[in-house]
């Protein structure tokens, strides 16, 4: 994966997670709570890295001396889903205790803050994965591009091409 398309999927990864300016909308009746419930649950980041870590290991076919590689990429991919997941909930609390009285200046410091903070993931998740990438057979490099294709992983690896990074 060229280094533009990595600075590609961090751009899209770091929008994703700033989310834009809030806009206007109509209000709508709350959903019932075993709704709100599934839809968190539907939203919350990284819930099936573990077993998306699984899958690339099984699917990779690694030898005994690409395994530590993929475990450093596996680390960095828990790392970032983590900081993703602490994200996530500190929106759901902000957004539960009302609408936000921080003025535009301030939610745009936040999304700056944001995005630098992507793109230092993507930085450190680019560090662990070239060398597991250099170590492939061109056997797994084409299946590495084909499983990486959208996103490379990048905490879930794996953009879907919708709403940014989907850690499933």
């Amino acid at each position: 994966m060229s280094a533009r398309n990595l600075l590609l999927a961090a751009s899209v990864i770091a929008t994703g997670f700033a989310g834009g300016l809030a806009l206007a909308q109509p209000a709508q009746q709350p959903a019932p709570p075993h709704a709100q419930m599934q839809h968190a649950e539907q939203r919350t980041p990284g819930r099936f890295i573990e077993g998306r870590i699984a899958f690339l290991r099984t699917e990779l076919k690694l030898s005994a001396q690409q395994q530590p590689l993929f475990d450093k990429l596996a680390d960095e991919m828990r790392a970032t889903t983590k900081t993703m997941q602490e994200r996530h909930a500190q929106r759901q609390q902000a957004s539960a205790q009302g609408p936000a009285t921080t003025s535009v200046l301030e939610r745009l410091e936040q999304r700056s803050a944001m995005m630098k903070e992507m793109n230092a993931a993507q930085d450190r998740y680019l560090a662990a994965f070239r060398p597991l990438y250099h170590s492939l057979s061109d056997e797994q490099k084409k299946t590495a591009d084909q499983l990486f294709a959208k996103g490379g992983g990048m905490g879930d690896g794996m953009m879907d091409g919708r709403h940014g990074p989907r850690h499933h």
